[in-house]
C-alpha cells in the first residue's frame, strides 16, 4: 500500500549544451521514445558526479544537441529526492529547499509552484534502451541551477561534471549567470517567516478499496485554522488551512483507485488548500486528532463494474487461431502445473515477488504480429500470471508488483518487494534490437545486489533460472549478464532481471504470443525460482 507522499519513485535524467569539438567516442545503439524506435549513432560521454564517475544505466548520449545522462544517481547522491508519478507523467525533484515540478513533453516546470518555460525547448522525454526501463530525460543544467548544483562540459575529454556544491565550480554561480529568460523565479515567502506555519505532511492510506484516510501534519497548532467542505464539477473534497503554506511546495500525488483519482495541494499566501480528487462521493469526516494534526476520511461508492478489473493483456494475440483475436490466457493448463517439487511448510511462507515489466503509460517494446501491435507490457503480464500459477498451484506463496494495465515506479516495484520481506525478486520483460536476426534468452543480476545474505546471490540466482528456462524453451542461450538495473539493484533480496526473447524477431514473437510456448516459459522460471527458494534463508 502507498501511504507516504513523493515516494522516490522513477528513474531521472538530464540534458546540459554540447560543444561541437568533443574528444569522444562515437556508438550505435538503439533507444525508443515517443512511441518509436530510432538509432543513436552519436558520441558517448562520461558522467562524474562530485569527481567519481558514475555507471548509469543509460550512458550520457546526444540527444537533439544536448548531452543527455541518466542523473537519478547524481541526485540521490546529493540528498536530493526524487519522484515520479507514472499515470500523470509528472516528476518532481526536492533539494536542499527548492522543489521543481515538471511533465513529460511539457515545455513548463513549476518552481517552488511558479510557472517558468524550460529554456531552449528542451522537454522532458521517457526515453529506454529496447528491453529495458525508461528514463525520464531532463535538461541538467536548468535543473541544477535552479536548485543550486554546478555543470561543467569537459569537451577535450568527453565528460560532464556535476558538484552538488556549485561554489566549487571553476564557472560563475547559477544566479550570476541566469538571463531574465531561463532565471528561475523568487520562491514565494515561507509562511513560517508571516508567523502562519506550514503544512509539513500529506500521508494517506486506503483503508478499503472505497475509503481513503488522508493525515495533514503542521508545524504548528492548526486549532481553529483550518475550515472544509466540498465542490462539484468536478467532485472533490476541500481543506483550508488559514495563513499557511507548504513546507513542500504544490505538488500532485496520484492515488489512482476507482472513484479516488488524486490528493492535489497548493498554496497562494492567504492559504493552504489540499483536495481529494474524487467521484461519487457518499461521506466524509474531518477531525483533529492533536494541536498539529488533522486527519480525514472520505469514502465514495463501490463501482462493481470496475471492483473486479480483468488482468488478461489486451494486445496480445494468439497466432494460431484464425483471424489472430483471441487474447492469450492467463492462467496455465494443468499440465504445465506437474512435476514441480511441492513447497515445504519452510518454503512456503516465503513470498516470491513477480513484476511484470512496463505497463500503462509504458507500453515497453513494440512488435508487430498479423498486422496486430504487440506491446511487451502485454507480454510480460501475462507470462507472469502464469508463473503465478504454478508457484501458487504447489503451494509457494506469490506477490505482484502489478496486476493489470499500471505503472508502478521502478523505486516503487522493489519497494513494495522489500516492504513484504519477500525471498526473492522476478523483473519479466520481452528484448527488442535493431537487427531482426537477433534471438534468444537472458538473465541480468545486479553488481550492487549480490551478496550472500540470505544463502543465495543473485547471481546464482541467475543462473538457475536461466539454465531451467532454456531446458523448457529450447531458445537460444544469451548467458547470464550484469547490470545494474533499478528494479534489481533496489531490491534487498536476490533479484534478477529476465528477458525472454525478441518482440523484434518475427519466430521469436509468433511463439512468445502463443499459449502453449507461454506455459513453457513460465514453467522454466518457476522451477528456476523453486531451485532458488530452497536455499534462501531470510534473515
Amino acid at each position: 500500500m502507498r501511504s507516504v507522499c513523493r515516494t522516490a519513485a522513477a528513474v531521472f535524467a538530464a540534458a546540459v549544451t554540447v560543444c561541437a569539438a568533443a574528444a569522444v567516442n562515437a556508438a550505435s545503439m538503439q533507444i525508443c521514445y515517443d512511441g518509436a524506435t530510432h538509432w543513436y549513432t552519436g558520441e558517448i560521454y562520461s558522467l562524474y558526479v562530485n569527481g567519481s564517475e558514475i555507471n548509469a544505466p543509460m550512458e550520457p548520449i546526444i540527444f537533439n544537441d544536448h548531452a543527455l545522462v541518466p542523473v537519478r544517481e547524481i541526485f540521490e547522491e546529493c540528498g536530493a529526492q526524487v519522484a515520479y508519478t507514472g499515470e500523470t507523467q509528472c516528476v518532481e525533484i526536492e533539494y536542499d529547499g527548492s522543489y521543481i515540478r515538471m511533465y513529460i513533453n511539457d515545455n513548463y516546470a513549476y518552481i517552488n509552484g511558479k510557472k517558468q518555460e524550460i529554456p531552449d525547448n528542451v522537454v522532458p522525454k521517457l526515453i529506454n534502451k529496447p528491453g529495458g526501463d525508461a528514463k525520464t530525460m531532463v535538461p541538467v543544467r536548468f535543473i541544477s541551477e535552479t536548485v543550486g548544483m554546478g555543470v561543467d562540459f569537459d569537451a577535450e575529454h568527453g565528460r560532464i561534471d556535476i558538484t552538488s556544491d556549485a561554489a566549487a565550480q571553476d564557472t560563475p554561480a547559477a544566479e550570476e549567470i541566469q538571463t531574465p529568460e531561463t532565471a528561475a523565479p523568487e520562491p514565494e515567502t515561507p509562511a513560517e517567516e508571516t508567523g502562519g506555519g506550514n503544512v509539513t505532511g500529506i500521508v494517506y492510506n486506503m483503508l478499503s478499496d472505497t475509503k481513503i484516510k488522508l493525515t495533514l501534519t503542521a508545524d504548528t497548532d492548526v486549532s481553529g485554522r483550518y475550515s472544509y467542505f466540498t465542490l462539484s464539477d468536478p467532485e472533490r473534497v476541500v481543506i483550508d488551512f488559514a495563513d499557511m503554506g507548504l513546507a513542500g511546495g504544490e505538488q500532485t500525488i496520484n492515488v489512482g483507485v476507482p472513484g479516488i483519482s488524486s490528493i492535489r495541494s497548493g498554496s497562494n499566501g492567504e492559504r493552504a488548500r489540499i483536495v481529494i480528487d474524487v467521484e461519487g462521493l457518499v461521506d466524509y469526516s474531518v477531525s483533529e486528532i492533536s494541536v498539529n494534526t488533522v486527519e480525514v476520511i472520505a469514502e465514495v461508492r463501490e463501482r462493481a463494474e470496475e471492483s473486479t478489473p480483468s488482468p488478461k493483456p489486451e494486445a496480445t494475440v494468439s497466432p494460431g487461431v484464425s483471424g489472430g483475436g483471441a487474447i492469450v490466457s492467463d492462467t496455465v493448463s494443468d499440465a504445465y502445473k506437474t512435476g514441480i517439487v511441492a513447497a515445504t511448510a519452510e518454503d512456503s511462507k516465503k513470498v516470491i515477488m513477480l513484476d511484470a515489466g512496463h505497463g500503462g503509460s509504458d507500453p515497453g517494446a513494440i512488435g508487430k504480429l498479423n498486422g496486430r501491435t504487440v506491446n511487451e507490457k502485454d507480454l510480460t503480464l501475462s507470462i507472469t500470471y502464469k508463473v503465478k500459477d504454478i508457484l501458487e498451484s504447489n503451494g509457494y506463496k506469490t506477490s505482484m508488483t502489478r496486476t493489470g494495465d499500471t505503472l508502478p515506479s521502478l523505486t516503487e516495484r522493489p519497494e513494495q518487494a522489500n516492504a513484504e520481506g519477500c525471498a526473492l525478486f522476478v523483473s519479466i520483460h520481452i528484448n527488442s534490437a535493431e537487427a531482426e536476426s537477433a534471438h534468444g534468452t537472458e538473465v541480468y543480476w545486479s553488481e550492487e545486489n549480490n551478496g550472500g545474505e540470505y544463502g543465495i546471490t543473485s547471481k546464482e540466482f541467475a543462473a538457475n533460472v536461466l539454465d531451467s528456462m532454456l531446458n523448457y524453451m529450447g531458445s537460444y542461450d544469451r548467458g547470464v549478464k550484469m547490470a545494474n538495473w533499478a528494479v534489481t539493484r533496489r531490491s534487498e533480496m536476490p533479484a534478477i532481471l529476465v528477458e525472454v526473447g525478441f518482440i523484434s524477431n518475427a519466430e521469436e514473437l509468433e511463439a512468445m504470443c502463443s499459449d502453449d510456448y507461454q506455459n513453457r516459459v513460465a514453467k522454466g522460471i518457476a522451477e528456476g525460482i523453486i531451485d532458488s527458494l530452497h536455499k534462501v534463508e531470510l534473515p
